[in-house]
Order: structure tokens, then sequence, then C-alpha cells
């Protein structure tokens, strides 16, 4: 990620100072939104994990209180994957394989965040190090 620094001229940038400060706080402000995005798919990742661990057990009625609350949320989700990719149909049998694809996608989702995250920490540490130069 270094690199991405060295191959750009950014000190250019950094050397104004109205640039300097929409850069260090729409920096901010993204790692912000970012950070808050991770915490929300993790939530939903787990959301998403208890329905389909309620699904499989048959004693768990899906119309009352706490487990209606989880359909609600989660059912758009994996039926938009399921839309997506519909059953594999094999000669007696099928295989639904959208819950595992949505699943991956949430997982894909964290890892971007985490890397967002990381890329805005390297953009606001080579802001800081060089107003310190400067100063």
């Amino acid at each position: 990620m270094r690199e991405f620094f060295t191959s750009l001229n950014l000190t250019i940038l950094f050397q104004k100072e109205f640039a300097a400060q929409i850069i260090h706080y729409s920096a901010i402000f993204l790692l912000n939104l970012a950070s808050y995005l991770y915490i929300f798919i993790k939530f939903y990742k787990v959301l998403c994990y208890c329905k389909m661990t309620f699904d499989w057990l048959p004693m768990i009625n899906p119309y009352r209180w706490p487990f209606s609350l989880i359909q609600v949320l989660t059912t758009p989700y994996f039926s938009f994957w399921s839309n997506i990719f519909p059953n594999l149909r094999f000669q007696n049998s099928s295989l639904e394989i959208s819950g595992i694809v949505s699943l991956e996608a949430l997982n894909s989702l964290l890892y971007l965040s985490v890397r967002i995250v990381q890329f805005l920490i390297l953009i606001l540490e080579e802001q800081e190090k060089n107003f310190i130069i400067d100063d």
C-alpha cells in the first residue's frame, strides 16, 4: 500500500492547507462510515446465521416474536440471492446454494470494509507525516 503513495505525488496536495483539511476530514468521515458499515454487516451476518439455523430446527416457530423479527429482517436478503441463484437440479433432488453465496457475499463485504479502513488509515498517516515534515 505504501507504494501507492510513493507512485502518486500526494505531497503537493498535502502542502496546500485547504486541500489537506478537505482530505483529512473526508478520510475521517469515510473511516467512520466504513467502521459503522463493518459493525452493521457483522450484526446482519449473525442474524443470517440465526435464520439459517432456525430453518433447520423444526421445533422453532418462525412466526413467534423473536424469530419473526429475524425472518422479517433477513428474508428479503435471502430471496434476492435465491432469485439470482436458483436451485441446482439433479435427477431426483435439488441443491440450494443461494444461502451459502449470500453468507459469502457478507464475508466479502466485511473484507472490503476492513481494506477500506486500512487504506484510509494509511492516508491519514501519510498526511500526518507530511504535516510534521512541513512544520
